[in-house]
Formats: C-alpha cells, sequence, structure tokens
C-alpha cells in the first residue's frame, strides 16, 4: 500500500487540456486528457508568435508543475526599419521581452526620449519611430552680463547647463557659476 501511495505521488498532478494564448495543439487531441506527466502534445503558434525554440511548431510537456513551457507561444518582433534613424540590424528577428537599441539621427529620439526597444506580446514599444526632439538653441539664450560656458550649440527640452558670470560680476547670491534651465529661460 505504501509503495502504490509513493508511485501516485511521483506521477505527479495530471495535466488538463491547454489554453494555449496565441497557438493551439496541432490535432484536437481531446481524448487524451488529462494528460499523464512527461506526456508531450505537438503545437504551433498563430501569425507574429513562435514557440521559444523559434521553430515552426514545438511540444508541449505535462510537467508535475503544470505544462512547459509555461509561455508556449512568444511574440516575434521583426526589426526592419526605423523611421528618422539607424538600423544596423536589418530584418533581425526578437522574442517577446528582448530589447534592441537604437539610433536615432541628430535632433531625433524614441518617444520619452528613450534609446531602446522592447519587443512586447503587441510588437515594438515604443515603436520604431523616432520624433523630432524639442531643443534650445544657444543663439535665443539672453543672459546679461554672462555666458553659457559649454560649447554646445543646442541642448535638449529641460537640459540643464552652467552659465558662467562676466568678469566683476556675480548672481544674486554672489555665484559666479549658476545652473540654467533651457525650458524655463526658452519660454521668457
Amino acid at each position: 500500500f505504501h509503495l502504490l501511495i509513493k508511485m501516485l505521488v511521483n506521477q505527479g498532478k495530471p495535466c488538463s487540456y491547454p489554453v494555449i494564448k496565441h497557438g493551439r495543439l496541432y490535432y484536437s487531441y481531446r481524448g487524451y486528457f488529462p494528460a499523464r506527466v512527461n506526456q508531450q502534445f505537438v503545437y504551433n503558434c498563430d501569425h507574429h508568435f513562435v514557440p521559444p525554440s523559434q521553430r515552426s511548431w514545438d511540444h508541449l510537456t505535462c510537467t508535475a508543475e503544470g505544462w512547459s513551457p509555461e509561455e508556449p507561444c512568444l511574440r516575434q518582433c521583426i526589426f526592419n526599419y526605423l523611421e528618422n534613424g539607424h538600423n544596423q540590424h536589418p530584418e533581425e528577428k526578437y522574442l517577446q521581452g528582448e530589447t534592441v537599441r537604437v539610433r536615432c539621427y541628430e535632433g531625433y529620439s524614441l518617444q520619452n526620449d528613450q534609446n531602446t526597444m522592447t519587443c512586447t506580446e503587441s510588437g515594438w514599444s515604443p515603436p520604431p519611430r523616432c520624433i523630432r526632439v524639442k531643443t534650445c538653441s544657444k543663439s535665443n539664450i539672453r543672459i546679461e552680463n554672462g555666458f553659457l560656458s559649454e560649447s554646445t550649440f543646442t541642448y535638449p527640452l529641460n537640459k540643464q547647463t552652467e552659465y558662467k558670470c562676466k568678469p566683476g560680476y556675480v548672481t544674486a547670491d554672489a555665484s559666479s557659476n549658476m545652473i540654467y534651465n533651457s525650458y524655463i529661460e526658452s519660454l521668457l
């Protein structure tokens, strides 16, 4: 009797019919459920989704913990174009959860000033589109009796930079160096 209980415990809990998000079992197999531990079934994924192996089909295995792989179908994103940017890896494929670093043209950035895109269940996030970055031009900034001490000609919105007072001048707090917020000044 003790041996029988031990054998049943080692067999593990059977698996019920799997619900595969973005995929399906290759054949109906309905009569095989509940499945035994170590029993395998062939499955495939919907368009734009692949098994973790990245093949067109794979095996779903019943384990003591449940189905393996746990997430049988992952989104596959193809990085084939970057609007207003450089694409060093055309047609390269990425799986859900993977990221790619991008290089936008000068004066452009991905939304929210990001430089990486992530392959998500719904596609690239953010989208592969570099948008013009709002900037402040050094020539539009006037500092009475002072000057910007950096050699940069344009500054991204909200970028802080340092300015210095001309000899013989100081700021209200008696400092000759100050941090300057290009966004605030550009609104004046």
